[in-house]
């Protein structure tokens, strides 16, 4: 049975008291037996509608609002106390756009953002400050900071602003960031730094090819000189 975001919220109790607050859904995921790839299962939200007010959430730490519908983080704005906040975890939802300069500045002590599987671009990236940039860098490098390769342009975004950003002199921050997403861009399954036998293998193959040759020629050689 499904129920309206908004109103299970405000049916809460004691919401000045709560740290952290769970509107999450479960979810299914299967393995491909070819790859070992993990594959996420599209499941029926129990909520509809949007977050539209957490005004009342004074003390708020977390939230989880995974593997929803909800389109917009613009809800996380009505929190009174954002310096509290640590945690805000959207994965799985439909969320076009994320500003994350506003994000950062809003919520100053965040320390984990997971944002993804949304098909996500990102908008007003020149408001990102270099220290945000830095923070963007290590977020994404430790996975404190999660934005999916495989869904929305966001990344792209990102490495095209970077890119920008060092044409014009750029910063270490930017440098650093773009080091990070190209680095993400790189196949998971793949193992780049593993050594490849297989050129041992074709040239094995070679050598062994070769030594038969010549050993026919030489043989044939050999039998036309005797005769």
């Amino acid at each position: 049975m499904t129920k309206n975001t908004q109103e299970y919220i405000n049916n809460l109790i004691n919401k000045p008291k709560m740290f952290y607050l769970d509107l999450s859904n479960s979810t299914k995921t299967s393995t491909c037996s070819h790859c070992n790839k993990k594959n996420w299962e599209e499941v029926a939200s129990n909520l509809t509608g949007e977050i539209e007010d957490l005004k009342e959430f004074s003390n708020l730490r977390g939230l989880n609002a995974s593997n929803n519908k909800f389109t917009s983080l613009d809800a996380l704005l009505t929190i009174p106390n954002k310096n509290k906040v640590e945690k805000l975890n959207f994965f799985g939802n439909k969320i076009g756009e994320v500003d994350l300069a506003r994000i950062f500045t809003e919520f100053p002590n965040l320390k984990y953002l997971n944002l993804d599987r949304n098909p996500l671009s990102a908008k007003n990236l020149n408001n990102l400050t270099e220290k945000q940039l830095e923070k963007l860098a290590d977020g994404l490098k430790s996975k404190q900071i999660r934005i999916s390769l495989g869904q929305g342009t966001v990344l792209a975004d990102l490495l095209e602003y970077t890119q920008q950003l060092i044409k014009k002199g750029g910063n270490s921050s930017a440098h650093k960031l773009q080091a990070v997403i190209q680095q993400s861009s790189i196949n998971p399954h793949q193992q780049p730094n593993k050594p490849s036998y297989t050129p041992l293998i074709f040239g094995g193959v070679a050598v062994v090819s070769l030594a038969v040759i010549v050993g026919y020629w030489v043989g044939k050689r050999r039998k036309e000189v005797l005769d």
